[in-house]
């Protein structure tokens, strides 16, 4: 996250943009789930 840092520390928005995508998109393609974990508490409640 060093080029996101050095991106917003010169307002290269541009750049900070692009950064913020692709590792985003890295994480999607990997099937990582970044809050999965909270999701599923909130869903995990009992139907009456």
């Amino acid at each position: 996250m060093r080029l996101l840092r050095l991106a917003v520390e010169t307002q290269r928005w541009d750049l900070a943009a692009h950064t913020i995508v692709l590792v985003t998109a890295r994480l999607l393609r990997n099937g990582d789930k970044p809050n999965a974990s909270k999701s599923k508490e909130k869903t995990r409640r009992t139907r009456r």
